[in-house]
């Protein structure tokens, strides 16, 4: 075969990622507002006008594309983090947790609660990335708080605490019966936490609520 006549890998392998990036946008809008278990693959294939065959030759299940929304989510939370200058310096941890609470409770806003109970019912794998990142997010905090926790607190249980805060401010039900949204739980739960919990907290910014007060 001539060199004229050879096929161009390049272009190619271009037109598949445009492809999996088409797929992977399309579920992700449907799975942001309400999960994975309603979404039918040979309907999305549809939407895309796309055969059910050529979305299959991309992603071969709806746990894969699944997997890959996960992994996206991690590194665009590890990015988010790395963006902030490294020379940046906070005028207390608790100044820097709170950072981090905005950064988080945002992440975790952008997909519907249905998203995470069903990653964590129907998608394994994708839960153990999920799982995987939180724990790494977790350590990483707990060095970084462990110094500045108040002297007359038991520094495992504090942060034991603030665990039971990240893995219950973000629920449904505890958001709607006080009328807030999920980042406005995540971030006045940490912020209490914080004043609590840390040495020099009191200089912590006020968090902006968009929720109106029950009578």
């Amino acid at each position: 075969m001539s060199a004229a006549a050879s096929p161009r890998p390049g272009r190619r392998g271009n037109d598949s990622d445009e492809v999996r990036e088409r797929i992977l946008t399309a579920f992700s809008e449907k799975a942001r507002r309400s999960g994975t278990r309603s979404i039918v693959m040979g309907e999305l294939a549809a939407e895309l006008r796309m055969s059910a065959t050529t979305l299959y030759k991309h992603f071969g299940s709806k746990d894969d594309i699944v997997t890959a929304l996960v992994e996206r989510w991690a590194e665009d939370l590890a990015e988010s983090q790395a963006a902030m200058p490294r020379d940046r310096k906070f005028d207390s941890a608790a100044e820097g947790l709170m950072h981090w609470a905005k950064a988080w409770s945002q992440k975790v806003s952008e997909y519907s609660p249905a998203f995470w109970d069903d990653i964590e019912r129907d998608h394994p794998e994708a839960f153990r990335i999920f799982e995987d990142e939180v724990g790494k997010w977790r350590r990483m905090g707990a060095n970084l708080l462990r110094p500045s926790i108040r002297k007359d607190l038991h520094a495992d249980t504090a942060l034991a605490n603030l665990n039971l805060i990240l893995d219950n401010a973000p629920r449904p039900e505890f958001c709607e019966r006080l009328g807030v949204t999920r980042r406005e739980a995540i971030e006045t739960s940490i912020a209490i936490w914080a004043r609590g919990a840390l040495e020099n907290a009191g200089k912590l910014h006020p968090i902006t609520t968009t929720h109106k007060k029950k009578r």
